[in-house]
C-alpha cells in the first residue's frame, strides 16, 4: 500500500519556526517507530470514510512527518533488493502516495510533485496538462486518475498525503487544493501541518476556507495521549540499557560476595513484566555461573537505586527534549549507542543547541 516518498524542495520562504536543515529521510526511515498516538485516530477515521479529508495539526517535533513516512515510504526489506512498506497498519484496502513540502510550491510544482508520486507508486505517467497554470479541476482529475489505478492492484481506496502544508507558502497553490466535499469517490486526503500560530499570516485561514469540511485533529506537547506514547517509547527503548546496568551491578555483588538484601518487590517491575521477566532470566544465568546463589529469587532491593535513576532519566529527558519526539528519540539513540551516558542527560542543552550537541556525539 505504500510508495517511495517524494521530497519536494523549492525556494523556501523564511520561517523562524522551521528546523535549520532539510530532513534526512533515509535516517528517519531507518529509525522508524510507529507513532500509534497519531496512527490510531486515522485508522478510526478510515473505518467510517470512503472518501474525505483528515487534517492533522501539531507543533514541530511531535512526529507528523514520521507518521506520513510510515504510510507512504518504503525501505529495504529482509530479502536483498526488495522494498517493503514501513508501516502497513493503516488499512489493507488502501494504496498511498504523498509528498513532503519543504518550501514554497507553485500550483504547477504541486501538480508535478503529485504526478511524480503517482508514477513512483503505480509505474504509470499521467497525461500532461494543457500547459496553462493548473486549477482545482486539474487536481481533482489527477486524483481521480490515480484512484483508477488503485483497483488494478486489488485495493479500493487511494490515500494522498501532503505533509508540511504550512510551508507551501503560496495562496495560488492553496487555491487549487480540493475541498473535502469535492474529492473523487475512493480518495482520502491526509494533510499535516503545524498549528495556526506557526503559519504565515493569513495563510492558515485561507487554507481552512479552501479545503472546508473533513476532520481536523489537533494535538499538543502536553496532551495525555502524546505524553503516554513518549513514556511507552522511552520504556521500550531503554530496557536494554537498564538490563545491562542491572546485570553489571548484580554481577559485582556475586563476584565480590557482598552482602545484599534478598527478594523484595517493586511496583515498577510489577508494572513492566517485560523488564521483570528479562531480569529474572538474566539472574538465573548469573546464578548458573555462581552456583552458591542458586535457588535465590531475583533480588529486587539492590536494584531500587537503579530504578530510581531511570525514573529521573525520564524526567530529565523530556525536559531537555522540550517534550519533542524527535529530541527524545535522538537522546535515546545516543544512549543506546554509548556516545551519551545516563548521568549526562540532565546537563544537555535544550532547543536547537540540543540537536547541535547530539550531532557531535
Amino acid at each position: 500500500m505504500t510508495s517511495p516518498a517524494l521530497e519536494v524542495r523549492c525556494d523556501p520562504t523564511p520561517d523562524v519556526t522551521a528546523d535549520p536543515a532539510p530532513l534526512d529521510f533515509a535516517a528517519l526511515d531507518a529509525a522508524y517507530v510507529s507513532p500509534t498516538y497519531l496512527r490510531t485516530p486515522l485508522r478510526e477515521f478510515l473505518l467510517t470514510t470512503d472518501r474525505g479529508l483528515y487534517w492533522l495539526r501539531a507543533p514541530a517535533g511531535i512526529g507528523k512527518t514520521l507518521f506520513v513516512r510510515g504510510i507512504i515510504a518504503r525501505r529495504p526489506g529482509r530479502s536483498p533488493g526488495v522494498l517493503e512498506g514501513i508501516d502497513s497498519t493503516i488499512s489493507s484496502d488502501i494504496r498511498a502516495i504523498g509528498i513532503h513540502v519543504q518550501g514554497a510550491l507553485t500550483p504547477r510544482a504541486l501538480v508535478a510533485a503529485l504526478k511524480d508520486a503517482v508514477t513512483a507508486e503505480f509505474g504509470v505517467a499521467l497525461a500532461e496538462g494543457s500547459g496553462v497554470e493548473p486549477t482545482q479541476t486539474d487536481i481533482l482529475a489527477l486524483l481521480g486518475a490515480a484512484r483508477d489505478h488503485v483497483t488494478t492492484t486489488g485495493a479500493k481506496r487511494l490515500l494522498v498525503a501532503i505533509d508540511g502544508l504550512e510551508e507551501i507558502g503560496d495562496r495560488d497553490t492553496i487555491a487549487i487544493l480540493p475541498a473535502a466535499a469535492a474529492l473523487p469517490p475512493g480518495v482520502v486526503l491526509l494533510l499535516t501541518s503545524r498549528p495556526a500560530a506557526d503559519w504565515p499570516q493569513g495563510l492558515f485561514e485561507a487554507t481552512t476556507t479552501q479545503v472546508g469540511g473533513g476532520v481536523a485533529r489537533e494535538i499538543g506537547y502536553d496532551d495525555t495521549v502524546y505524553t503516554d506514547m513518549l513514556h511507552g517509547y522511552f520504556k521500550n527503548q531503554i530496557r536494554p540499557l537498564m538490563r545491562s546496568r542491572a546485570i553489571a551491578h548484580l554481577t559485582h555483588l556475586l563476584e565480590t560476595k557482598a552482602a545484599f538484601e534478598r527478594g523484595g518487590r517493586d511496583n515498577r517491575l510489577t508494572n513492566d513484566p517485560m523488564l521483570r521477566d528479562a531480569l529474572k532470566d538474566d539472574w538465573k544465568k548469573l546464578t548458573n555461573k555462581y552456583p552458591r546463589y542458586s535457588g535465590i529469587q531475583l533480588p529486587v532491593v539492590p536494584l531500587v537505586e537503579m530504578l530510581d535513576q531511570f525514573d529521573q532519566l525520564w524526567v530529565d529527558l523530556i525536559d531537555r527534549a522540550d517534550r519533542r519526539f524527535d529530541g527524545v528519540s535522538a537522546i535515546l539513540r545516543a544512549l543506546a549507542g554509548g556516545s551519551l551516558q545516563v548521568e549526562e542527560v540532565a546537563g544537555l542543552p535544550q532547543g536547537p543547541d540540543l540537536r547541535a550537541r547530539l550531532g557531535t556525539l
